[in-house]
């Protein structure tokens, strides 16, 4: 559908991803211009395939307003299913691929799809909980070593041609994806992102990057992720280049990847750059045709990303974003900003402040939380589903709340400076510690624990607990590591395990002080990954 307005003088030429797909599709015909774990796919293959899928999904009973899940790693299916799903007015769920046990048990409740799609690989873990899942229909892709996903029937069921397809009124403030979050105070919550959100990331891509006909983008961010899907897809998408999305993140593959490609724009997020940057030296370290990269630095070391851009030559466009507000980066920095360590300057799309405790503006310098408003309709969430009670604490008072902590600068630069709750980011994943503990406490021999992030060597942080012992156990950390194993996602599981008599808490409310759990050194804590 074709739409009058514009934003910052840029006409809206769709409202939603189908009508995105339609209209490339009719542009290039069968030239492949979307590249997803090996499959070189036209855009008139996605409009063809994704009809087919759509047509079948309705066959099913799929109807506007239900949920329609993947559970795959990075594979064509994901575009296939989004896409179908979209037509039909139905909403697409990516899952994170590390869910496992309980995570994925709360998950797969709260969306409660109709038609769950998984990869081979994961399909092990979804009949491990079967029993306790709602009732859908569940579809295996094979993955990339062979496996069809065991007694699941075939994804290709849901290709097969012949079947109508309705014709499905959608417009840009329907509901259309799902993606959950990690919770702050419990399990992750699922941010409810209209079909609009994802064409406005797009057009904020194009403007971020200052993209080029003759760019070509590399990603190997996952498409569970809304950075993944925001610059893997929505943005090539939207500013007419290639993509090119791999399966997953190889560091001693990268620039062999990068060359064969021929890609101009990246996406490297925190401890990538870092295991990039500690990789021998090459004379070809230059030998390629990036011009610029996503840079999400802020919990990396400064010298690591300074030692990154003069090796490769590559700038960063740093960037501050989260998944309720649907890909619209809030701010970006340039590559040539006078101020490289900030996250950058806010722009027309939305409004940014930080609040006091009170809800209360801050002045310049003075550190609160980040708070948000879009400026424009259907470019955040619409609120988190099926959860009332997360959503209102989230958009009160006119303001998305971050839970974010940082503050602008007298030239309006945001700065992000940590995170307001007990959460912390361990290789690109955001971690829960109150979902952790939950777990964590149930173990055989724990009496209390409480889940901190400590510093890594790689940049951001690793998942640290501190655990108090039932009298007379004799519990060790590695059978403790061992006990999380199928019951979280593996990236959660401690790295670090520490015993203790007691927790430090505060005078007044006896809470625990978790800044004085963060700032015990690690030396002579179990490590699990030194055994």
């Amino acid at each position: 559908m074709t739409i009058t307005r514009s934003i910052h003088g840029v006409p809206v030429q769709w409202e939603t991803l189908p009508a995105l797909v339609a209209a490339r599709a009719a542009q290039h015909g069968d030239a492949p211009r979307l590249t997803v774990a090996g499959r070189a796919m036209s855009y008139r293959e996605l409009e063809g395939e994704s009809s087919r899928v759509a047509a079948n999904l309705h066959r099913l009973g799929v109807r506007r307003g239900d949920r329609v899940a993947c559970f795959l790693r990075n594979a064509p299916e994901h575009l296939l299913t989004w896409v179908a799903a979209g037509k039909l007015g139905a909403i697409w769920v990516p899952l994170n691929a590390g869910l496992v046990g309980e995570d994925l048990v709360h998950t797969l409740t709260n969306a409660t799809p109709a038609v769950l799609v998984v990869d081979g690989e994961l399909a092990e873990r979804v009949e491990a909980v079967a029993d306790r899942l709602p009732r859908m229909r569940v579809y295996a892709v094979e993955d990339g070593e062979g496996r069809g996903g065991g007694h699941f029937p075939p994804f290709a069921e849901l290709l097969e041609p012949g079947h109508p397809l309705p014709v499905v009124a959608v417009s840009g403030g329907d509901p259309a994806v799902i993606i959950y979050t990690g919770g702050t105070t419990g399990l992750p919550k699922g941010a409810l992102l209209p079909h609009f959100a994802w064409i406005a990331a797009g057009m904020r891509y194009v403007e971020a990057f200052e993209t080029r006909p003759d760019d070509v983008h590399y990603s190997i961010l996952t498409l569970f992720h809304v950075g993944g899907l925001m610059l893997g897809v929505m943005g090539p998408m939207v500013a007419d280049i290639p993509a090119v999305i791999d399966r997953r993140f190889s560091g001693s593959n990268f620039w062999a990847r990068v060359r064969e490609t021929g890609a101009t724009i990246v996406d490297l997020i925190g401890t990538m750059i870092t295991v990039l940057t500690e990789q021998p030296e090459s004379p070809a370290d230059r030998d390629h045709r990036v011009r610029v990269s996503l840079g999400v630095t802020g919990q990396i070391p400064p010298a690591v990303s300074d030692r990154f851009v003069e090796r490769f030559g590559i700038g960063f466009v740093n960037v501050y974003s989260l998944t309720e507000t649907g890909g619209v980066l809030i701010v970006n920095n340039r590559i040539d900003s006078p101020k490289p360590r900030a996250n950058g300057l806010t722009h027309g799309w939305a409004e940014v402040t930080i609040l006091d405790e009170d809800d209360q503006p801050m002045p310049p310098g003075v550190t609160g939380q980040i708070a948000l408003r879009p400026r424009y309709p259907h470019i955040f969430m619409s609120g988190y589903f099926n959860a009332p009670e997360r959503t209102l604490e989230c958009l009160s008072n006119l303001w998305l709340h971050t839970g974010d902590l940082g503050h602008l600068d007298a030239d309006g630069y945001l700065h992000f400076t940590g995170r307001q709750a007990h959460w912390l980011r361990r290789r690109g994943e955001n971690v829960s510690a109150y979902e952790v503990e939950s777990v964590l406490s149930q173990c055989p021999g724990v009496r209390e624990v409480v889940v901190v992030g400590t510093p890594s060597e790689k940049g951001e942080e690793e998942v640290k607990a501190f655990v108090i012992r039932e009298p007379g156990s004799g519990v060790e950390p590695a059978a403790i590591a061992a006990w999380c194993e199928g019951r979280m996602a593996a990236f959660k599981i401690p790295r670090f395990i520490a015993f203790v008599e007691s927790f430090p808490r505060s005078v007044t409310k006896r809470e625990v002080e978790r800044h004085k759990l963060r700032a015990m050194p690690n030396d002579g804590v179990w490590d699990r990954e030194t055994l």
